[in-house]
């Protein structure tokens, strides 16, 4: 819902501000707004990479609470080397990936034209001719590292990765089992929050 007086998400900036630094919980700020609507102009996919533990994941479970079935949970590997993974991304706005393996892509081709996407895409289904459809998806990926590649070495590749590190988990942190029940019940307000992100990206030209 969008109330414009609401509250600033108090629960979340708390959050947030355990599990980055204060530059780029503006970064992420610009990107979560920018997958609310359906392009490819920044032309990056997000990394948030941390060691373990630092509740990075939770941030994929707020974009679901807020995008629903316009997102879904997979593989960044699988959409390179499964030829019928693409079809699934066709008119998403997010895809997450909350368990990045480590294992270098031996492709970019797939990853690296998706990302920049301005055109239709040849997309395969199971026991069905492949049709050219329509991806604006953005690719938002969690784990203990960047992604890598064997062969790719360019700057292609390289550029449109945005990569955020978190900070360590605090020694003797209690967690909090039900945090995510908390950050799911300030989703409007989180809206806001990545609406303003978004109109600072849009007067910025798609640049970070």
């Amino acid at each position: 819902s969008y109330d414009p007086e609401a509250a600033a998400p108090s629960q979340w900036l708390a959050f947030l501000d355990q599990l980055l630094y204060p530059e780029d919980i503006s970064t992420l700020q610009e990107y979560m707004g920018y997958c609310l609507i359906p392009t490819t102009k920044a032309q990056k996919m997000l990394f948030l990479v941390g060691k373990g533990g630092e509740g990075k994941s939770r941030v994929g479970l707020v974009m679901h609470a807020m995008l629903g079935d316009n997102m879904n949970t997979s593989s960044i590997q699988k959409v390179e080397t499964n030829p019928f993974a693409r079809a699934d991304l066709e008119h998403l706005l997010v895809m997450v990936d909350d368990d990045m393996k480590m294992e270098a892509l031996k492709d970019t081709n797939y990853i690296k034209s998706i990302v920049t996407l301005e055109d239709k895409m040849d997309l395969e289904r199971k026991s069905q001719q492949s049709v050219q459809g329509t991806l604006y998806v953005r690719f938002m990926c969690f784990g203990n590292g960047s992604l890598s590649a064997l062969h790719d070495r360019s700057y292609g590749f390289y550029r449109r990765q945005l990569i955020l590190t978190t900070k360590d988990k605090p020694e003797g942190r209690n967690d909090d089992p039900f945090l995510i029940e908390k950050l799911r019940s300030e989703v409007d307000d989180i809206f806001l929050w990545c609406l303003e992100g978004l109109q600072r990206l849009l007067k910025n030209n798609y640049n970070r």
